[in-house]
């Protein structure tokens, strides 16, 4: 699998694992917000790849 594609897709599962992470502990923390700046760094990563490799 392509290098932005997996980018893309570790970062749609770190939104999911911070959704649930979130309804697990009854609310948002600090680690959720980590987890989810952090899916937001590898998604954006995943699309600039991609633009960049056209």
């Amino acid at each position: 699998m392509e290098q932005w594609k997996m980018s893309i897709l570790t970062g749609a599962a770190l939104l999911i694992l911070a959704i649930i992470f979130a309804i697990l502990r009854g609310g948002p923390s600090i680690w959720t917000a980590l987890i989810v700046i952090l899916a937001v760094i590898d998604i954006a990563l995943g699309v600039y790849r991609k633009k960049v490799n056209k």
